[in-house]
């Protein structure tokens, strides 16, 4: 695996109001072994706190795109951040997701025309997030010492620990025994591919007005749909989810599944609602 150097990158971070974490997510971004071209910081929302953060950043490849809080509405602020972008190549994350420091190396690593590189996510306990907001822990200290804390991350109550460990895309371990490994699915919250592909199947579906299914599933269906598969770099673009209390319930994944099952019913892979708004020939 080689990193091909004339990629143009755009890291596009889904935010909504919680600046303390984006904060932890764009200091990784500028440690990171291979910096991104751009980030585009995607606000779901229009918070002042928001604004006033990002006022106060000295990055000269930051784009803060906003609208109006409405609701969840990351669909319609990601697909106005693909329109923005620049990058050939797009990598997206969520605001509460801090990566490791070879993440952005890991995904170009992995990117291929006609693929989507799908991560997974390592899921802190309580404890330890806010140790990593008292600044008390950093996610390098964290990372370099990962294995070694697996007894006081699990009793701090950690989620897929395994996703956390970092191998090499060229070592023994991963070339070996993690290479080609089946992809169920794949996460909105880490994964990425060439802009061009993201426009085959015009972005995602603004119809999905909750989350999880409509930045997961649906997105990953309409891409095998046209023949764009999905590609592990699990343990390579590690990302490390700061914990909070979920948002959202089972009405809210109803609601996704019936938009999603009248999709399977027509096979609609190029969403009607999305970069483009198109005209419904599938009846």
């Amino acid at each position: 695996m080689a990193i091909d150097t004339n990629i143009k990158t755009t890291v596009i971070i889904s935010v909504y109001k919680n600046t303390a974490s984006l904060e932890l997510v764009l200091k990784s971004l500028a440690n990171q072994t291979h910096k991104a071209d751009e980030i585009i910081i995607s606000e779901d929302g229009d918070s002042k706190e928001m604004l006033e953060f990002v006022k106060t950043l000295n990055y000269d490849n930051i784009l803060h795109l906003s609208q109006k809080d409405d609701g969840w509405r990351k669909a319609i602020a990601v697909n106005n951040s693909i329109k923005k972008s620049k990058g050939d190549y797009l990598i997206f994350i969520d605001g509460g997701v801090v990566p490791h420091k070879r993440f952005i190396e890991g995904h170009l690593e992995c990117s291929e025309p006609k693929k989507v590189c799908c991560g997974k996510r390592s899921e802190l306990g309580e404890k330890t997030t806010q140790k990593i907001y008292k600044k008390e822990l950093s996610i390098d200290k964290l990372t370099s010492s990962y294995i070694r804390k697996a007894i006081p991350l699990h009793q701090d109550g950690i989620r897929h620990y395994e996703e956390g460990i970092y191998t090499s895309p060229n070592g023994f371990i991963n070339r070996f025994f993690l290479q080609n490994r089946h992809v169920r699915y794949m996460i909105g919250c880490n994964f990425s591919c060439y802009k061009a592909d993201l426009e085959a199947i015009n972005g995602f579906d603004e119809d999905y007005k909750y989350p999880a299914i409509g930045e997961d599933i649906d997105l990953g269906w309409r891409f095998r749909g046209l023949g764009i598969e999905l590609k592990s770099c699990r343990n390579i673009a590690n990302v490390y989810h700061l914990w909070h209390k979920k948002n959202f319930g089972s009405e809210a994944g109803e609601i996704n599944n019936k938009i999603l099952e009248k999709n399977f019913a027509v096979n609609r892979f190029v969403c009607l609602n999305g970069l483009k708004k198109l005209t419904d020939n599938k009846g």
